[in-house]
């Protein structure tokens, strides 16, 4: 009597090629194998790094969100303005604005930026307009001496001043600086006959 033994079939190794699965589906099959070790690793160490990061950046003062970093900068360069200003303020006064009036370097630095920020108010002759007040007549609204005119630049009409034709002078400390600022009042002085020394 003979009998049929049959072998197990040995189950398939990747070794032995692409593995498929059984099911068919639409005439595709689909691969039945394990994603390589170095794949499996990278994207276990991107979820682990991805949870450090989550809690770091969220529940510690470690890190600073973009807005907190905007709000540091904005407050190193506002801290470096009034180091700035303190600095000119220092070491400005009347007598160094009417020198500085007489320095040609000085008052044509203050001329272009006179150009630039001044003019649309003052007119090129600094003989004024519609809205700005004349910077050649015989009187300054709010005081005739440098340092006066200089004050004003930085920090605009005062909060009582009824300003010219309804208009009032904004403050240029932000935009133009102590330095700047000066020149152009070095300039401005150049070209006034009234100022007071």
């Amino acid at each position: 009597m003979s009998q049929n033994l049959t072998t197990p079939s040995k189950k398939p190794s990747v070794k032995d090629g692409p593995i498929l699965r059984e099911h068919v589906f639409d005439g595709i099959q689909e691969f039945d194998q394990k994603l390589p070790n170095w794949w499996l690793f990278t994207f276990y160490i991107a979820i682990v790094f991805f949870v450090g990061y989550w809690v770091v950046y969220y529940s510690t003062d470690s890190m600073q969100t973009p807005t907190q970093k905007i709000d540091a900068k904005m407050a190193a360069i506002e801290g470096k303005k009034n180091q700035e200003l303190v600095a000119m303020m220092d070491k400005l006064d009347d007598q160094v604005l009417l020198e500085w009036s007489t320095n040609s370097t000085i008052t044509s630095e203050g001329k272009a930026i006179y150009s630039q920020y001044c003019i649309a108010c003052h007119a090129p002759d600094l003989n004024g307009g519609v809205i700005g007040r004349s910077l050649i007549d015989d009187h300054w609204e709010y005081g005739g001496k440098p340092m006066q005119l200089f004050n004003l630049v930085l920090n605009g009409s005062p909060a009582d001043g009824k300003g010219f034709n309804g208009q009032k002078m904004q403050p240029w400390k932000d935009l133009l600086g102590p330095e700047k600022a000066a020149k152009a009042v070095a300039y401005v002085v150049s070209k006034a006959p009234h100022v007071e020394k």
